[in-house]
């Protein structure tokens, strides 16, 4: 039996590769989740960051198990489901664009740049929570490209192993782009091109949300 498991294991391991290598890459693609680790790193710490991605983490946690128990196949039964998460996804996007273009536009007292707040940890995990729970991409990564890569035989204890991972990924990735863009180099440049980085953001968010929204009113 020891041997069996052992072999069992052994052929798991592609499997987790795999998945563990997916993550990565969507990680590294630029997106709405990172966008909005980096936007909340630089502009209110490395504490907002973190309780960003923590935000997110969670989403992709939910997201996951979601996969993994089949509710993405209910998308097919229920394409009006897809379209209603898009368009929330999409007006949160435009949401946190305009509050970036406001925030990078508005002067402090005395026309100068007011100091950003200090994060919130509600209000910051929050954030990273809802960007990821209405992210249509995230729906369909973890609903398709993910569960590809589970086989068919998977026990219910793989699965939770595969949320696992994914859960862990999830924090330590946005946990490196949070401690990256709230260094002292990165913060002492983003105060410098504060209204030109948030702009960036702002328009960047909007684009995201708009392009999402346009995509959903053309599907079928």
């Amino acid at each position: 039996m020891a041997a069996t498991d052992s072999e069992f294991a052994m052929d798991l391991l592609p499997t987790f590769a795999s998945i563990a290598l997916v993550n990565l890459v969507a990680w590294i693609t630029p997106g709405p989740n990172m966008i909005a680790v980096m936007s909340a790193s630089l502009s209110r710490g490395r504490r907002a960051g973190l309780l960003t991605g923590l935000g997110l983490s969670a989403g992709a946690t939910v997201w996951a198990g979601l996969a993994m128990v089949g509710v993405a196949s209910l998308f097919d039964l229920f394409p009006h489901a897809v379209l209603a998460l898009r368009m929330a996804g999409a007006g949160y996007l435009v949401w946190l664009g305009l509050k970036s273009l406001r925030a990078a536009l508005g002067p402090g007292p005395g026309g100068h740049a007011a100091p950003a707040a200090p994060a919130r940890a509600g209000s910051a995990f929050r954030t990273g929570l809802l960007v990821s729970l209405t992210n249509p991409k995230a729906a369909l990564f973890f609903g398709s490209v993910l569960t590809a890569f589970v086989p068919a035989e998977a026990t219910d204890g793989v699965l939770a192993a595969v949320v696992l991972l994914c859960s862990v990924l999830a924090v330590a990735c946005h946990s490196i782009t949070a401690t990256v863009f709230s260094t002292d180099c990165a913060v002492r440049f983003f105060r410098r091109a504060r209204r030109s980085i948030g702009m960036l953001f702002g328009l960047t968010f909007l684009g995201l949300g708009l392009a999402v929204a346009c995509d959903s009113v053309r599907r079928p």
